[in-house]
């Protein structure tokens, strides 16, 4: 008997550890953004992806929840007018976060555009904004990436590539297969001389390259004033 007191009084203790581990091991991943326009929370809604035309973002959505077994790419939509002032509210409800912002735009004259307008390092839980005044655009898109990370210098090859210089590039095209089951990106970094070759990059090597991805938003703003 005293044998199994003891053997039974070890698996309590180490119960206990191992229950401690997983739970601490269960991230607690950051919420949808807030989104205000002129100061007042805005309404956000679910953006549709059943289209035909839609069909590579839906798949690439669908292909990477099913591998995590969770929403982990969510996609929104926003109606905002040119002049409006938007402010996004990221809540970082752990610590040990990178919180990064992608936009797509295009204006109503001129190509499409790529660029990284925020990214920051939470060592403890906070909140930030961004802001941004709403201008005459033809689209936007943001991409907001929630990343763990043990330090600030941990940067994903994304990022580095836009903090080593302030880099804009022109986003030419999106591109599929015949199948309409891939997405890719045809690009090239934007300069006065022109000199600069176009590339390509799969979406999902993109998201591949992420540094231990907690959550990935996408977020569409719609001309609610055409």
């Amino acid at each position: 008997m005293p044998f199994y007191r003891a053997l039974f009084g070890i698996v309590c203790f180490l119960s206990t550890f191992l229950l401690g581990d997983l739970l601490n091991a269960e991230e607690v991943r950051p919420p949808l953004p807030k989104f205000y326009l002129n100061g007042r929370p805005a309404p956000v809604t679910v953006q549709d992806l059943s289209g035909l035309s839609t069909r590579p973002l839906r798949i690439l959505v669908q292909r990477n929840n099913r591998a995590r077994q969770t929403e982990f790419i969510q996609t929104y939509a926003i109606g905002v007018k040119a002049g409006d002032a938007l402010t996004a509210e990221l809540t970082v409800p752990s610590p040990g976060v990178r919180a990064t912002i992608y936009k797509i735009i295009r204006e109503k004259k001129g190509p499409r555009y790529l660029s990284m307008p925020f990214s920051a390092y939470f060592a403890e839980p906070d909140v930030s904004l961004y802001e941004e005044q709403i201008g005459d655009f033809k689209e936007e898109v943001f991409v907001v990436i929630f990343e763990k990370v043990q330090s600030p210098e941990e940067m994903n090859v994304q990022i580095r590539y836009f903090q080593d210089q302030v880099r804009q590039l022109v986003l030419a095209s999106y591109k599929t297969n015949l199948m309409l089951s891939s997405l890719k990106f045809k690009m090239k970094e934007f300069g006065e001389n022109g000199t600069k070759k176009f590339f390509e990059r799969d979406a999902q090597l993109l998201v591949d390259r992420l540094s231990h991805p907690q959550q990935i938003f996408l977020i569409r703003l719609w001309r609610a004033d055409d």
